[in-house]
């Protein structure tokens, strides 16, 4: 296996022989060749587009496919083996719509020289044969036909395509569809057959991908606000009760009130965990009193966590580890999570809820949550609320009492050095408001950061999802300070990346010319030297340095890394 396609890569290089998430070599083989097969099928249904020919089951399950994909999401053999044949029977079939719709041309000059994504078959579907075949076209296969650059960006092109399938999934959950991100999807996955593609323009594909993700993270902030209503800003308990509790974790806010739709008035509490404790702030989920608490952090603890609930534990999104034992036979998973031996819950049918009728009745026969933490944390401050304390922001910055705006976004991890976010948090200045989404915010959300001339300094506006809230806002502020440009904000940004979304972040910022980005705990592994030299010369990016530098530097004027700080090996 070759996969360094999240931070916690072996070394910050690479895993080689089992992921450090728990994903067997087994696994990330069938990965590359559902890749390798969903490239196929793009090249087939950009070609069938221009005769009309693609449907939207076609858009869908290409983003479904690439959510799968996304790190710590399904790690069930049989899941991707049927994902394989799926991609491969949707190619065939556009292939043979397209070749008629084609016929007035010279087929034969098309079908001379095509890539071997577009013309793979398979004799039968077989999970050896899918693996031993996945196993011949990893990351490694490109490397081995490009310059060492554009395969970097191209492999970033490509993490941020999953990405962007993982938001396409969750638009769809709450009825909110873009064609033009299925489109870009298709493109970009087409995109990467091109031998001949320059830096340039792998590198405005990268950012057109951050365009369509903030985009994407945007659609999906208003059509949850339709359907749930504005979030605002909400106390969330953190301590336990004595009913039995079902914990859901993950990002999907439909599933989360088909849950407490059906456990109302059942004596069954729900608890949120990881980003899912978002959902505490709106009110068509609050109204609920059976939503009771957060329990937990981010889900690294959840090893640790999940066994001392003592209740059915929901996944709807990610992130999955390998589960103990003291916990496997209450593991619930839904959506494109999957596990091997974890019992998963169907797809809601049109015009109906998910049934979870099983989790609810193993719920029943729980004991009650062991008690992990106490006290309370404020969630909450969406697009609505931000707006209304905007023109108070403003007005305290022009007097100086606000020196700066620090935005912590993305999501935790493992590693030690992800303690740096919580030392940096504590430790800046009682003037600096600090903005989170994502789940690095439980790392340092439950300090007492105290407020501003009445200004809460913390503003945790919700789900790694919900980055676009903390843009739309910067945006305004601009727009009410008469600045002119956004990189004249008070503003410094800190993307902890760990998957596909962080990935996304990042391209956003970049896309609408932000510079002085940090980027960590680590640099990505798949930049070489080079891109890391270019991404500073046009962005000034940057790894984290101790906590006391990178606070100075960030207050009194950046200083544009050098080549050499960023080429070198970053941050080990």
């Amino acid at each position: 296996m070759f996969c360094y396609h999240c931070q916690e890569a072996k070394k910050n290089l690479v895993c080689d022989k089992t992921g450090i998430c728990g994903k067997k070599e087994n696994i990330s083989s069938l990965q590359d060749l559902l890749m390798f097969s969903l490239k196929g099928l793009a090249f087939y249904s950009i070609k069938a587009d221009e005769f009309d020919l693609l449907t939207l089951k076609t858009h869908r399950f290409i983003a479904k496919a690439l959510f799968s994909m996304v790190t710590n999401v399904n790690f069930s053999p049989a899941d991707f083996v049927d994902l394989i044949d799926e991609a491969i029977r949707r190619r065939n079939t556009l292939r043979e719509q397209f070749l008629q719709a084609y016929q007035q041309h010279n087929e034969q000059a098309f079908l001379a020289d095509l890539p071997e994504e577009a013309e793979w078959q398979y004799d039968a579907i077989d999970e050896t044969v899918f693996t031993d075949k996945g196993a011949t076209i990893g990351v490694e296969k490109d490397s081995e036909t490009l310059d060492e650059d554009v395969h970097a960006l191209q492999e970033c092109l490509l993490y941020a395509v999953k990405g962007l399938g993982s938001l396409a999934v969750h638009n769809l959950a709450v009825a909110n569809e873009e064609t033009t991100q299925y489109q870009f999807i298709q493109q970009a996955l087409n995109f990467t057959l091109n031998k001949d593609n320059t830096l340039d323009q792998v590198l405005a594909m990268n950012l057109r991908s951050g365009e369509l993700g903030l985009a994407a993270m945007q659609k999906l902030e208003q059509a949850n606000c339709k359907q749930f209503g504005h979030p605002e800003p909400t106390t969330v308990h953190l301590d336990t009760w004595d009913n039995p509790g079902i914990l859901v974790t993950g990002h999907d806010l439909q599933d989360i009130e088909d849950l407490l739709e059906q456990t109302a008035e059942t004596g069954v509490d729900v608890y949120t965990h990881g980003e899912a404790i978002s959902a505490h702030a709106y009110p068509a989920l609050k109204k609920y009193f059976n939503l009771v608490a957060n329990y937990g952090g981010a889900w690294q603890s959840q090893k640790t966590e999940f066994p001392k609930f003592n209740g059915p534990v929901l996944i709807t999104t990610n992130s999955i580890q390998q589960p103990k034992k003291t916990y496997q036979d209450k593991l619930f998973s839904t959506g494109m999570v999957g596990w091997p031996n974890v019992p998963h819950i169907a797809d809601r049918k049109p015009e109906q809820r998910k049934d979870f009728s099983t989790i609810i009745n193993c719920a029943l026969n729980s004991d009650a949550p062991t008690p992990l933490t106490e006290g309370q944390v404020v969630t909450g401050f969406g697009t609505k609320t931000l707006n209304e304390l905007l023109s108070k922001i403003s007005a305290a910055i022009k007097a100086n009492k606000i020196k700066r705006i620090i935005v912590i976004a993305g999501t935790d991890g493992r590693h030690k050095e992800r303690r740096y976010y919580t030392e940096l948090a504590e430790s800046l200045a009682d003037d600096i408001l600090i903005m989170t989404a994502g789940d690095i915010k439980f790392r340092f959300h439950q300090h007492d950061f105290a407020q501003i001339d009445g200004i809460p300094r913390f503003f945790d506006v919700g789900q790694s999802n919900d980055f676009s809230i903390i843009i739309g806002f910067l945006q305004d502020l601009q727009s009410n300070l008469g600045l002119n440009a956004l990189n004249d904000l008070p503003v410094s940004f800190q993307i902890a990346w760990y998957e596909q979304k962080t990935i996304l972040m990042m391209l956003s910022l970049f896309a609408l010319g932000f510079k002085n980005i940090r980027v960590g705990p680590t640099l990505p592994p798949f930049f070489t030297p080079n891109i890391l030299t270019l991404l500073a010369e046009k962005f000034a990016l940057k790894g984290i340095d101790s906590v006391e530098n990178d606070i100075e530097m960030m207050l009194n004027g950046e200083i544009e890394p050098k080549k050499e700080e960023l080429a070198s090996e970053p941050n080990e």
